[in-house]
This record gives C-alpha cells, sequence and structure tokens, in this order.
C-alpha cells in the first residue's frame, strides 16, 4: 500500500530510511509556442504521468525545483503549482535560461512512499 508523506516542512526534508525516493526529471512543455499558462499546465500533466508511471500520485511530493525564463513568469509557475500541490514541501524557484528559448518554465520534483 503506497502512503502519502505529509510530514515535511517548507524548506526542508527529511526522508526516513524506510520510504522510496522517485526523483521526475525537469519536465519541459509540450507546445513552446503557448503562453506561460499553457506551458504550465503542459508541464504538471506531465509531472503528474510520469508519478502515475509509479503508481504515485500529487500527494507524494516532498520536493518541487522550478526553473523559469524570467520573473515575470512566477505568478504563473506558482499559481499553476498550487492547482495541483496543496501540503508543504522543499521548494526551489529558480530564474534561468532554458535549454529551448520558447520554453517559459520547467520542473522537477521528489516524491517520497512507503512500500
Amino acid at each position: 500500500m503506497v502512503k502519502a508523506v505529509g510530514e515535511y516542512m517548507r524548506g526542508a526534508s527529511e526522508i526516513p530510511h524506510h520510504r522510496t525516493l522517485v526523483f521526475v526529471g525537469a519536465q519541459t512543455p509540450d507546445d513552446a509556442t503557448a503562453d506561460a499558462e499553457g506551458q504550465c499546465r503542459s508541464v504538471w500533466a506531465k509531472v503528474e504521468a510520469a508519478l502515475s508511471e509509479k503508481n504515485l500520485g500529487l500527494r507524494h511530493i516532498v520536493a518541487i525545483e522550478t526553473d523559469i525564463a524570467d520573473r515575470a513568469r512566477l505568478a504563473a509557475a506558482l499559481a499553476e503549482q498550487k492547482r495541483h500541490v496543496r501540503h508543504h514541501v522543499a521548494q526551489t524557484t529558480r530564474v534561468v535560461g532554458l535549454a529551448d528559448p520558447d520554453w517559459l518554465v520547467q520542473v522537477s520534483v521528489v516524491a517520497a512512499v512507503t512500500r
């Protein structure tokens, strides 16, 4: 049985030894021509799908790394994240140059479960 991990505090996560960690590498938008909101929706759909492949859900996320192309995209990125993740997680947000100049956001996560 998969259990959610909700005992994490914003900024720091300690994973007990009996947990399994799943790392989801940076997910990028499917449609680089979409606006920031559309790209954020696409990225979070891909995060959710990647976790689902391992029989996990968004509730298992313990850490999020969000890379945005510029500060103007921050509100869109955080709003979409809030739609999907309502519990406290360790979080990093960076303003960076992304590999594709049309990408506005990419997200990677770490999830933890007891199996």
